[in-house]
Parts: structure tokens; C-alpha cells; sequence
């Protein structure tokens, strides 16, 4: 049953990212802006905000990579074949941050940028890295799925 929590929760962040390319350039740009002035309100007044949507959209990537790597790793994985695990995560994150760039080129006022499917892919090793560390520090951290 978690396996297919998973799948779902996998094929939900999926959706979720699509959604997100699939909006244009300036309605893009108009939430990064809400996110931005919700941290002026948290952290201070001073906050340049060209470099502050440069951070936001950078961290939007990261994260929602991170969780969708954390989702596959949970969907199929076998504690006795985390390596192949691993490098099935990778393969998907990369190939669909590739996908999902292609697909904003279509999209207007965005564009593809390599370097975006560069910070997904850290995001989705960020979550092997993470969850081997707390696999082995912890050793409860178990991947098997009936």
C-alpha cells in the first residue's frame, strides 16, 4: 500500500511541475513576486529583488526536484539494490528536468536553460545524498515496500 502512495505522491509532484512550466513568463514572474514580498515582510525591508527572484526560482527548482526524488526513491526502492535505485532516480530526475525545459520553450516568456536542469538534478541527488545519510546514521530508514 505505501508503494502506491508513492507512485501517486511521485506522478502528483510530476503534475505539479508541468502546472508550473506551463504558466507564461509573467505569470511566472508574478509569483515569484508574491514569494518575495512575503520574505520582505518576514526578513527585512532591503531585499533587492532581481537577485531575490533569481533565489526563489532557483529554490522552487531544487525543491520540487528534491521531493520528487525523495517520492521515486520511496516508490520503488529495494534496500538490498540501493545503488540501482539510485541511478534510476537520477536517470528520471535528469530526463524529466529535460523534458520539463523543453517543454517551458514552448511556453511564452520562458525559455529552456541548461542551467535549470542543472539545479534539478542537484535537487534529485540532494535526496539520495540525504536519504543515505539517513539511512546509514539511523539504519530504520527502510525502503522496502510489500
Amino acid at each position: 500500500m505505501k508503494k502506491y502512495f508513492f507512485i501517486f505522491l511521485t506522478i502528483l509532484i510530476m503534475i505539479i511541475i508541468f502546472k508550473f512550466s506551463s504558466e507564461d513568463g509573467a505569470t511566472s514572474s508574478r509569483r515569484s513576486e508574491m514569494v518575495i514580498q512575503f520574505m520582505q515582510k518576514i526578513f527585512t525591508k532591503n531585499i533587492n529583488k532581481e537577485t531575490s527572484s533569481h533565489i526563489v526560482r532557483n529554490f522552487a527548482h531544487f525543491i520540487l526536484y528534491f521531493l520528487l526524488g525523495i517520492s521515486l526513491q520511496f516508490s520503488f526502492d529495494d534496500s538490498s539494490k540501493a545503488l540501482g535505485t539510485q541511478l534510476k532516480v537520477l536517470v528520471i530526475v535528469f530526463f524529466y528536468a529535460c523534458s520539463d525545459e523543453l517543454h517551458q520553450s514552448f511556453v511564452p516568456g520562458r525559455s529552456l536553460e541548461f542551467k535549470d536542469v542543472l539545479i534539478d538534478s542537484t535537487g534529485g541527488t540532494a535526496s539520495i545524498i540525504i536519504l543515505a545519510f539517513f539511512r546509514k546514521i539511523f539504519k530504520t530508514v527502510s525502503l522496502e515496500i510489500s
